[in-house]
């Protein structure tokens, strides 16, 4: 067995972060653990006020108070103080199944030449409080891992464990971004290791008001930058721009029917249909909400269908 950093990161997540560290703490493998390091970036008081108490639940916990630094920054600080040969991560409103780490650790043996290890998850939130799976591609196969990661969805940050000794060839994280880093973290690691999938859902991803996936606004412009960084330092991907922004805005629109944003969620599917005219699915999404089809009930029977035949 291989021993086990965990990062967090926390802003303003005073509600969730103690419910978050206690899905590390009672994991079934939570023996592997060398240290949790949770950086705040900068919180309310409120938030402060529960990580005071989270730093007295176990003497593995470390909180680093920053201000303003960014997701990308606070990952690469963690990183560089949780110890472990893997690190794994999550999101501090984010949750993980007891047995994430013990599953990962059985895949670490089967695959080794995998640096990178993630699987599925569900989302969940306090309107919604079913958790409902989400489509995760199975990247571990492909024989171009760049392209197929450039064009498909793969991992999600709070489902990660990556060897440290990869994190740190690769670089770790870009800090310039303030958005998308981890799409542009994976894509470089996609040049250097492989991926390996777990398809059980082992993270309950938190769906709230506060989160940056429910700020919607500007985020097109952000998913451009990083698709462009991608694809100048990797010339062969150039082409596949329009198909990846493509299928960035038809997951906006995805998330804004979730919000019962109708209007938002036509613009977006307009977007994805533009970028890319052959893309059915975008054509499809478009049709769909102009009949009052709910494609997103549908898609949620296909996923739960694929994970129970994997």
């Amino acid at each position: 067995m291989t021993s086990v950093g965990v990062i967090m990161t926390c802003f303003n997540e005073g509600p969730y972060i103690g419910a978050a560290v206690d899905s590390v703490l009672t994991q079934t493998r939570a023996d592997l653990i060398e240290k949790i390091v949770i950086v705040d970036d900068g919180s309310r008081p409120d938030t402060r006020d529960a990580l005071a108490a989270i730093a007295r639940k176990d003497p593995r916990i470390e909180i680093i108070y920053e201000k303003g630094k960014g997701a990308a920054a606070n990952r690469n600080l963690a990183a560089a103080r949780c110890g472990g040969e893997w690190i794994a991560m999550l999101d501090g409103d984010d949750l993980w199944l007891p047995e994430k780490l013990e599953r990962q650790q059985a895949r670490i043996a089967a695959r080794p030449e995998a640096g990178l290890i993630y699987t599925g998850l569900a989302y969940f939130g306090e309107a919604d409080p079913t958790p409902r799976p989400a489509a995760v591609a199975d990247l571990s196969h492909a024989p171009d891992l760049e392209k197929a990661y450039f064009t498909r969805d793969g991992p999600i940050t709070s489902t990660i464990m990556v060897n440290r000794a990869v994190f740190e060839k690769t670089g770790g994280y870009d800090a310039t971004l303030r958005m998308f880093e981890d799409t542009e973290f994976y894509a470089r690691l996609a040049g250097r290791t492989r991926f390996a999938f777990l398809s059980e859902v082992l993270v309950h991803k938190r769906r709230h008001a506060d989160a940056v996936t429910a700020r919607r606004q500007g985020m097109m412009a952000h998913q451009a930058q990083v698709t462009f960084l991608i694809a100048a330092r990797n010339p062969r991907l150039a082409s596949l721009v329009p198909r990846r922004l493509s299928r960035a805005a038809r997951k906006l629109g995805n998330a804004a029917i979730g919000d019962r944003q109708r209007e938002e969620a036509l613009g977006h599917y307009r977007m994805a249909a533009s970028l890319n005219p052959f893309s059915v699915l975008a054509w499809l999404s478009c049709l769909a909400l102009y009949a009052g089809v709910p494609l997103g009930g549908i898609r949620d029977r296909i996923i739960r269908r694929r994970q129970a035949a994997a």
